[in-house]
C-alpha cells in the first residue's frame, strides 16, 4: 500500500487498550508480582529501551510484512482478536476514520483485515474530530489517501477540513466515481481548478457544501459544477461575514452560476453577495426548489412584492428580514 500510515507519527487513539500498553511501556517494572498471576508463569521483565518501544511501534505499522502479535486474553476473560470478521466491521462502523486509522486497525492482524472492509469506507469525516485541530497536515492528507484506497472505488460521503488541498481532491476523483456528499470547510488550499477537476468527475453528486473556502467561488465554477452533477439535489455556501476581508476576492454575479443548478431542492447562502435579479434568475434556473435559506445576504431586499410572489412556492423559506 503506498500510503501507510506509521504509528510512530500519529498519536494513539483514546483506546483503553493503547493507553494501558503505552503506560505499561513507559513504566518500570513492579517489584511486587501479581497475585492473580502463578507463580510458575512469573518471570522478569525489563523495562523496554527507547529502541525497543520504536521497534515495537514500527512492527504495528500496516505495512510491515512481519506478522502482528494476538493480544492474550485476560484471565476469565475474551479474546477480542477471535471475534468474527462480521462483528468487528459491526464494531468498527460505529467508530470514525480516524479512530480506525490511528488506533484501532493496528492491534492486530484481525482487526486490521476488518479495518481494510471497504463497506467501513463509504463514508469518510475528517472534519468533525477534534485530532484534525491538532495534526499536521501532511499527516491528515495521507490518512485520508489510506481511506480512499480502502473504499475501493465505494466512498460515496468525503468531508474535510483545513488541510485539503488540489492535490488531494484530485487523487478522491480519480478513485472515487460513487462520490454523492462533499464537504469542504475553511480549505483555504483548494482553488477553483482543483474543486472544478473534482466535480467533473462526480456525476452522481447530490450533496455539496462549502464553508469559508475563499478561493472556491464565482459564476463558472458554479456553472461548471451545476452542468457535470445533475443530481445535485442540496447546496449549502458559507462565506465570511465581513466583505471587507482580503481572503475572499470579490466575485461578480456569483449567484447566477447557481441557476446552472436546475435540479436543486434545497439551497442555502450565508454571507452572500447575492442581490435580488440574481435570486430571481436562480429561482427561474431551480423550478425543482424546496427550501431556501438566506443569512447575512444584506443585498437582498426581502419586502419586495415581485420577490415574495416568485417565492410562494417555496416550502421552507427564510429570508433576511425574517432573522431578525
Amino acid at each position: 500500500m503506498p500510503w501507510a500510515i506509521r504509528p510512530a507519527d500519529i498519536s494513539p487513539v483514546s483506546l483503553r487498550t493503547g493507553k494501558k500498553n503505552q503506560s505499561a511501556l513507559n513504566s518500570p517494572p513492579s517489584s511486587s508480582p501479581s497475585p492473580n498471576i502463578p507463580a510458575s508463569h512469573r518471570r522478569r521483565r525489563a523495562a523496554p529501551t527507547r529502541s525497543g518501544v520504536a521497534r515495537l511501534r514500527m512492527e504495528s505499522a500496516t505495512s510491515s510484512s512481519q506478522p502482528e502479535p494476538t493480544p492474550p486474553s485476560a484471565a476469565g476473560g475474551r479474546d477480542w482478536s477471535e471475534l468474527s470478521l462480521d462483528a468487528l466491521v459491526l464494531v468498527f462502523a460505529r467508530l470514525g476514520p480516524v479512530e480506525i486509522l490511528m488506533g484501532s486497525g493496528l492491534v492486530c492482524r484481525s482487526w486490521l483485515q476488518a479495518a481494510r472492509e471497504p463497506e467501513l469506507w463509504r463514508s469518510v469525516d475528517m472534519a468533525s474530530h477534534r485530532v484534525v485541530e491538532e495534526m499536521k497536515g501532511d499527516v491528515l492528507r495521507a490518512m485520508a489517501m489510506v481511506a480512499v484506497d480502502r473504499s475501493g472505488g465505494k466512498l460515496e460521503v468525503f468531508s474535510g477540513k483545513y488541510f485539503v488541498t488540489d492535490e488531494l481532491l484530485k487523487y478522491i476523483g480519480d478513485r472515487s466515481p460513487s462520490l454523492k456528499t462533499l464537504s469542504l470547510i475553511s480549505c483555504h488550499e483548494v482553488s477553483n481548478k482543483g474543486f472544478t477537476e473534482l466535480v467533473t468527475k462526480s456525476p452522481l453528486l447530490e450533496d455539496l457544501s462549502l464553508e469559508l473556502c475563499p478561493k472556491i467561488g464565482g459564476r463558472n465554477a458554479y456553472e461548471s459544477t451545476g452542468k457535470a452533477c445533475p443530481q445535485l439535489r442540496r447546496f449549502s455556501l458559507r462565506r465570511e461575514c465581513f466583505r471587507f476581508s482580503l481572503n475572499y476576492p470579490r466575485r461578480v454575479a456569483e449567484a447566477l452560476g447557481i441557476a446552472a443548478m436546475t435540479g436543486l431542492r434545497s439551497l442555502s447562502l450565508t454571507s452572500s453577495n447575492i442581490t435580488n435579479d440574481e435570486l430571481a434568475a436562480v429561482l427561474d434556473g431551480c423550478p425543482r426548489l424546496e427550501t431556501l435559506c438566506l443569512r447575512d445576504c444584506y443585498k437582498v431586499i426581502a419586502d419586495d412584492a415581485a420577490l415574495r410572489a416568485r417565492c410562494a412556492r417555496i416550502k421552507t423559506l427564510a429570508l433576511p428580514e425574517c432573522e431578525r
